[in-house]
Parts: structure tokens; sequence; C-alpha cells
């Protein structure tokens, strides 16, 4: 009972079972955890203090006599990282890491947003273990490197002997007296050994014939570099960590907002927003909400009409900017990212920014419009202006100067509930106005007469029409080594290929009249091999 405690995989059965339910407590229990729950951690945390109680006594154990075997620290620590009981251990940490930083934990927030997801006592350990950013934290490249060198060593430790039984000049390449006895063949009748070679032929095998003192050597080998299949995914698995180690040491992922109809190149980044510049910039053509009404309208299909002003989507039409020239464009849609070499661009959020989009203006000449005879010609034309540019009309130049969305309750204005009021900035002969436009022209109206220095200025804006400026909320992500992790996928299907799919089998045949000792070894599947092939050969003597 005591060997059980201290055996590998016990501990191992003991972690996973604490860290269950550690995770239950802290991301599926709803409300305070009862006396039930702390039962069960007090058990679960009992049995795990065992296994490791017990792990370390053997492991300790086991270090001492190994360290006193090889008499070398050089030697023991090849060894240590050779050890197949590190790579499972270290793959089950990784793991329970990757798990927690991709299903529970959602990464790179403000330290305020997790304090009101999970409390004052969670969100601090949270940010202490650096489980709000786990794959850039310093422990988790650690394990990635410690798998890594593992791989590395374990490989180097038994490639020499793998590469030795496969291509080496001692493999037995004739069923001689010596190799009779070390191989164990068995005894059968042959009529016709140019059969036997047709036969193997016809199975895929490579055959060798010798003829010496009467008797005939056969040698058939098929699949002799499957044995490598292993190292080649090996190789892979390599080239996959070497690509995840570049994109969490160098790569980045941050928050990029563009107002609508402006160019932005400064990312945020983190939890504390540091400003990141990319090396492109983003130019927001246009911005769209997608209801669900209009979708149905694209595809052709029908929906409810309690859902038709519903919001399905949002989509932003983009352009990539670099150095000045556009060198990119495409559509971004939520689910529907946008790809510009190794930068991927995602429609995350989007917002009012309490700019103007568009807003017609009716310009009105005050004086006409107070005379009954030129009522008629007092509407001078219509314009349209926009948060950041200037529009000229007659003798004005025209801007916006400020925004409210809505003046009855500004807050109600981010939410879409527009009643806006714009003060724009009108530049008419050397002189400034600020000229104030309301949604409802009676109060344009009063809002002219309460400033003074309007009284000058010789035109009445009216609003004709009024569209709120969006801004859209990127998230890009910049991942320097995606290109390598394909390499190493594609890589790694093609060794699961060579060691999953094929096998190395090598057949040996001494023919002395019409009798033949057959040995035979498969890499993989030797009983069923060996009985299928014997069987095959006895129907083939039999047909001879």
């Amino acid at each position: 009972m005591i060997s059980v405690f201290r055996s590998f995989g016990f501990f191992v059965a003991s972690f996973i079972l604490f860290t269950a339910v550690v995770i239950y407590g802290l991301f599926h229990l709803e409300g305070e955890p009862g006396a039930v729950y702390w039962t069960v951690f007090g058990i679960s945390l009992i049995v795990f203090c065992l296994g490791l109680g017990g792990f370390i006594y053997e492991s300790i154990r086991s270090l001492i006599k190994d360290y006193k075997r090889h008499g070398n620290f050089w030697d023991f620590l090849y060894d240590f990282f050779a050890s197949l009981k590190l790579a499972i251990f270290i793959m089950i940490l990784l793991g329970i890491f990757s798990m927690l930083g991709s299903t529970y934990i959602q990464q790179n927030l403000t330290f305020e947003e997790y304090l009101d997801k999970f409390g004052v006592t969670k969100a601090v350990w949270f940010w202490k273990l650096w489980l709000n950013d786990v794959f850039h934290s310093w422990y988790y490249i650690g394990l990635v490197v410690l798998l890594a060198i593992n791989l590395t060593v374990c490989s180097i430790k038994r490639l020499p002997r793998i590469w030795r039984q496969t291509f080496g000049s001692e493999r037995i390449l004739k069923l001689d007296e010596k190799a009779e006895r070390r191989l164990k063949p068995v005894t059968m009748k042959i009529k016709d050994p140019d059969a036997l070679v047709k036969f193997l032929l016809k199975k895929g095998f490579k055959v060798f014939k010798e003829e010496e003192n009467g008797k005939i050597y056969l040698f058939a080998e098929k699949g002799r570099y499957s044995r490598l299949g292993v190292y080649v995914v090996h190789i892979a698995l390599l080239v996959i960590m070497g690509g995840a180690l570049i994109d969490a040491i160098f790569g980045v992922r941050g928050f990029l907002p563009v107002p609508e109809g402006e160019t932005s190149d400064i990312m945020l980044v983190g939890p504390e927003d540091r400003r990141v510049k990319l090396p492109f910039a983003v130019h927001l053509k246009d911005f769209r909400i997608i209801t669900y009404g209009e979708e149905a309208q694209e595809k052709g299909i029908k929906v409810a009409p309690e859902f038709r002003e519903a919001v399905a989507s949002y989509r932003s039409e983009i352009e990539i900017i670099n150095s000045g020239k556009k060198v990119a464009e495409g559509v971004v849609e939520v689910n529907k990212p946008f790809d510009f070499k190794n930068y991927r661009i995602f429609q995350a959020s989007y917002g009012l920014t309490g700019g103007v989009s568009r807003m017609g203006l009716i310009v009105v000449d005050k004086k006409k419009a107070q005379n009954d005879e030129t009522i008629h010609e007092a509407v001078l034309g219509r314009i349209e202006v926009k948060s950041g540019e200037v529009t000229e009309f007659k003798d004005m130049l025209i801007s916006v100067e400020r925004v409210v969305l809505n003046v009855l309750n500004p807050d109600a204005g981010f939410e879409g509930d527009l009643a806006p009021a714009v003060v724009l900035k009108v530049l008419l002969n050397r002189k400034d106005y600020n000229v104030p436009v309301v949604y409802d022209p009676q109060l344009t109206v009063i809002a002219y007469s309460q400033v003074k220095e309007l009284e000058d200025f010789p035109y009445v804006f009216f609003m004709d029409g009024f569209e709120p400026q969006f801004y859209s909320g990127f998230q890009v992500s910049y991942h320097p080594g995606t290109n390598i992790i394909w390499i190493g996928s594609a890589v790694l299907v093609i060794g699961m290929m060579i060691a999953f799919y094929s096998v190395h089998r090598k057949v040996w045949v001494r023919i002395e009249g019409d009798t033949a000792k057959v040995a035979i070894y498969s890499h993989k599947f030797k009983e069923e091999f060996k009985r299928n092939f014997l069987r095959e050969l006895e129907s083939l003597h039999e047909h001879r």
C-alpha cells in the first residue's frame, strides 16, 4: 500500500484531482462554498499531499541512486532531462495553464474588470500569478522551453540505438546458424524458391537473394524508414514550440479604436493600455450596423417581424495605409477577421464617438426671411458637414466645433437615443462665430436669440438630417510565429503518417532442398503479422 502512495501515477492522479476541485470552487460553484465543498477540498488536499510527499521521497531516493550509478553530474543531468516522467508532468501543467487561460480567465483585461468579475481576493491572486496573461507569463514560456529540452534530449538519447538497428552494418542480413539462435525461426516446406521471392515482392518487400554451399538465403525488408517517423514527429513538435515561443515573446495583441472616416496606427496593449505603434495604419472608410432584417434581405431568407430591427452584426470597411499609400482593403465583420501579413484584425466592438458622421444644414438668410417680399428667396441652399472636415459655402468656412448627442439626456445619447445639438465654428469676413444648431428648428431659433455675438451674423442654420459618428473597436493580433507553426504542423502530419501507417518488417529465409527456415520481425503487431504471413506462405506451398 505504501508503494502506491509513492508511485508517480498516484502523484499525477492526486494532482489532477486537487486541481479539478480548486477549479470547480473558483469558477463553477455558485455562491459561497459550503461544508460539502470544503470537505471534498480537504480530502483532495490530503490525498495530494500524500502523493506529493511520496513522490518527493521516491524522487530523492531515485536521484541519489542515479547519481551514484553515474558518478558524473552531467550524465545524471542528461538522464534527468531525458525522463518520460518529466515530459508527462510538464504536459499536464501546460494543459492546466492553457485551459485556465483559454476557458476560465479572459486574458488582458484591466485590473478593475477582474475586480468586478471575480472579486478582490481572486483578482489579486490572478494578477500576482500572471493568470491575466498566461501565455506570455515567464512560467508558461519556461515550461515550453523545458519541454523542448526534454524532447530534444530524449530524442538524442534514443536515436543512436534505433539508427543502428535500422541502418547499421551490424544488422542481420543472413539467417545463418549464429543468427538462428537469436531469431528462433520456424521450419516449413518450400517447393519453389522463386515463387517465394515473387510472393515477397508482391507483399511490397525489397528482397535480397544469396546462394552459398547449396543453401539459398533470402532477406526481405520493407518500411525501413518507419522507425524514424517518431523523430519526424519530435522535430515537428520542436518547430511548433519554437513558433509558439516566438509568438509568446514577440507577438502582441491589442485594441485599436478607429473613428469612422479617420485613420489610426496606435494600438492599446495589455491591461495598462500600453501604446504600441503599428507598422501600418487602418483607415475606417465606412461602418454599418446590420439588423436581422437587412441580413435576411441579403441572404434571401425570412425573419420574424419582431426581430427585424434587432442588431445582428456590425461591419467595417477598412483600408490598410502604409507610407501614405493604400496597400490593401477589405471588410471586417464579427467572426470574419481581415488578415494582413502576420497581422489579423478582428471586429471586437463599436460605439459612438460623440462626433458627426453626416449632418445636413439648410442655410437661411436672416434678412430675407424677415421680409415677406423676399421670404421665398431666404433659403440659400443645403450643405453637409462632418466632424474633422471644413466645408466651404459662399463666403463662409464651416467646421464642427462641439456635439451633444442628446441635449435632454447626454448619457442616453451614447446609447443611441438621439436629440442632437451642434456648435459650428464659422469663419466669415475674418471673424469667428460659434453657431448653434439644434435638432428642433424652434430650439435653434431660441438658441440664436440667446447668443449676442450672432446679432450681426447674417445666416441661420437649420438641421436637416443627422448621422452620429461611430468608431470601430478592432482587436489586432500579431503572430510572427504563425508560418513556423504551420510548417511544423505539416511536418507533424507527415511524421504521424510515417509512424502510424508504415511498419518496419523483416523476413529471413534459409532454404535447404525443400525445407525452409523462416524468421520474422515486425516493429508493430508482430504476432498478428507472423500468424497471417505463415498462413499465406503455407497456402502458397499447398497451391504450388
